[in-house]
């Protein structure tokens, strides 16, 4: 099966959960976050705002900002280029483009090379840290200026496969999070 092949498949099997399953699996995971050191010894978290079927993760962003954090999520900057921005509150969030979620007022960037734990969205992941975004490569542009952060791909037990078919531009996982695990990669 190609890339796009599988990223359809992914596509639809995300999409078919219901609106209780997102809810329940997601709560399961942002449990499993939180109880990550990674999670402990970071002063700085990147997250990301869930859209449609994503894995909802406002309760680890919740908590962190509650433990003294600084919170980051993407902020789109230019074709197939994102930053991190700072968030100061689930409160300040608007609807943007696509219906996608983004910070309200003017953003305020955050050095990539503070972050400590990065938390990445997917649409598939293998256990050797593979994955499969939505194709346009934002996080494999972005991820590289997080040298110091763990890089953990947010997913669902479904969406996990044997093998993702990785890139040489593809940043790998340092673990993987689903309802049912946290796993170390590689």
């Amino acid at each position: 099966m190609d890339k796009n092949q599988l990223r359809k498949e992914l596509k639809s099997l995300r999409n078919r959960l219901s609106k209780e399953e997102v809810a329940a699996k997601s709560s399961s995971i942002c449990r499993k976050i939180l109880g990550m050191a990674a999670y402990r010894n970071a002063g700085t978290v990147f997250a990301y705002l869930a859209f449609g079927n994503e894995v909802n993760i406002d309760g680890v962003i919740s908590q962190a900002l509650n433990d003294g954090k600084t919170v980051c999520v993407p902020a789109v900057t230019g074709p197939h280029s994102m930053q991190a921005v700072k968030l100061n509150s689930l409160n300040c969030i608007k609807e943007g483009a696509y219906g996608i979620r983004v910070p309200r007022g003017e953003p305020q960037a955050v050095n990539p090379s503070g972050i400590g734990l990065v938390l990445v969205p997917g649409l598939g992941f293998d256990l050797k840290g593979g994955r499969m975004g939505m194709g346009a490569g934002y996080y494999d542009r972005f991820l590289p200026q997080c040298a110091n952060a763990v890089k953990t791909g947010i997913t669902y037990d479904i969406l996990l496969r044997g093998k993702i078919i990785c890139d040489e531009h593809d940043v790998l996982m340092d673990y993987i999070i689903t309802e049912s695990q946290a796993a170390k990669c590689r």
